[in-house]
């Protein structure tokens, strides 16, 4: 990450994930008690068919721009290249530098690395930080999660006011994701970022000092699960951040998992000194894409594109939530599945939507009259043509409607929840739906009592008769 280029692999021995250990990580995920920090080992893009890191390929830019030589290309070369500038007159004032390098991140945009998308779309993530001075996990976090959902960034100076450079103190688990840039973000005020080694010297003394660093940041990270991703850091910069992170010398305080096939052997050993999980023998991206898919199976939310017919389905367990939607609607669908499934609430969604004769229409009539729910997801979608919406959702929700005659109305089988400014009882949707009490989401999010409702009512369901 910075002028000392490329890292060398720890001599110390490599630390591979047992299922076990990946159960209890993805585990602590559903829990919202993880928070990833992404380092430049994670920006890479495909150029000529080969895989690059997006710091070489930005070090290269800003080299050719003022007519030097490149003297490295890995993760570390944008540092070595801003170094080389800043003793230079010609390019070396602190306005032209952070210009040039601004300049060079953002053109030509360049497109999300898989990696933070894949990250991005872990939604029991609620805050995001970064060592990386760029703006492609906040485009990634837009992406997945909507603009809308995406509560926006911090960014750590080594100036300005505690209000701009800390989280808000409300901040917490189930706050609307949040970016988190440690090392600045840049642009062309050059105070905003760091630009050389010298300015990481800064920015870490400043994470350590009683009247720069973010406490609220801090006092977040206790007791929490730091998943350093990538961060190629070397040693005396891991250190400086390892400390930073801990608000005390407690070695329990934080948990940490360090990434990356590039560690030096004194930040490892300092490192397993601190009861870190030292992982060398794969890469940052390999883990997140393992992580992500890990996460993604635990949560059921499974790929139907990608899975033949015959096995579309997941098999449904009794007492399950039935999520019944128009399948304009399913990408808002699986992040409601995605947040019950994290408040271990077993679900079932029609992911395909193939209507393949009566076998499979049966299996979804017994589905439903098998879950202890029925969810109706109710949004403008409604208001299209029946003929334009296919019409099986209708079939599912009269279904669901002869189920219930065989409930009792305290069990509250037919749930209505409203996923956006579709007014209260609208004519768009048929009876009995239109005259029940509507759930609906608050920024996004089930709200608590929706949850606690669906929890007691599978509890009651699968209570022995």
């Amino acid at each position: 990450m910075s002028g000392t280029g490329m890292v060398s692999p720890a001599t110390s021995p490599a630390s591979p994930m047992s299922e076990r250990e990946w159960d209890k990580l993805i585990g602590q995920v559903l829990q919202r008690l993880v928070v990833p920090v992404i380092g430049p080992e994670l920006l890479t893009m495909q150029e000529a068919g080969e895989e690059h890191s997006l710091y070489a390929i930005w070090a290269r830019d800003l080299a050719n721009d003022a007519g030097i030589a490149l003297s490295s290309s890995t993760d570390s070369a944008l540092y070595d290249v801003a170094n080389e500038l800043s003793v230079m007159p010609k390019y070396g004032n602190p306005l032209d530098l952070a210009y040039n390098i601004d300049d060079v991140i953002r053109n030509p945009p360049r497109p999300i690395p898989d990696a933070l998308k894949k990250l991005a779309e872990i939604s029991s993530f609620s805050l995001y930080v970064t060592t990386t001075i760029d703006h492609l996990m906040e485009d990634a976090l837009k992406e997945a999660r909507g603009k809308k959902q995406f509560a926006g960034d911090v960014v750590f100076t080594t100036s300005g006011t505690e209000n701009r450079k800390d989280l808000s103190k409300d901040f917490g688990a189930d706050s609307n994701p949040m970016l988190y840039h440690l090392f600045g973000s840049s642009s062309k005020v050059p105070d905003t970022f760091a630009k050389t080694d010298d300015d990481l010297i800064e920015y870490s003394w400043a994470l350590l000092d009683q009247e720069h660093r973010p406490n609220v940041l801090y006092d977040y990270l206790q007791k929490k699960t730091v998943l350093l991703l990538g961060c190629s850091f070397p040693d005396w910069l891991g250190r400086f951040l390892v400390r930073a992170l801990y608000r005390d010398k407690s070695a329990d305080s934080i948990n940490i998992y360090y990434v990356s096939p590039r560690c030096e052997p004194g930040l490892a050993d300092f490192l397993k000194r601190r009861w870190a999980k030292v992982i060398t023998a794969q890469s940052a991206t390999d883990f997140v894409t393992k992580l992500h898919q890990k996460w993604r199976e635990k949560c059921t939310v499974t790929d139907a594109a990608d899975t033949p017919a015959a096995d579309m389905q997941p098999g449904f367990k009794p007492g399950s939530v039935f999520l019944s939607y128009a399948s304009e609607d399913r990408e808002a669908v699986r992040k409601i599945r995605a947040q019950l499934e994290a408040a271990n609430i077993d679900t079932w969604m029609d992911e395909k939507r193939l209507e393949s004769g009566d076998s499979y229409e049966e299996r979804i009539r017994e589905n439903i009259s098998k879950a202890a729910f029925f969810v109706a997801i109710i949004s403008r979608t409604f208001e299209l043509p029946s003929r334009a919406l296919g019409g099986y959702v209708f079939k599912e929700w009269k279904w669901a409607e002869d189920a219930s005659l065989a409930r009792r109305k305290d069990d509250a089988f037919l749930q209505p929840l409203l996923i956006d400014d579709t007014p209260k009882g609208a004519k768009c949707i048929d009876e009995p739906y239109r005259s029940l009490h509507w759930a609906d989401l608050r920024d996004g999010k089930l709200q608590p009592e929706f949850i606690e409702l669906l929890s007691r009512g599978i509890r009651n369901y699968r209570r022995p008769r």
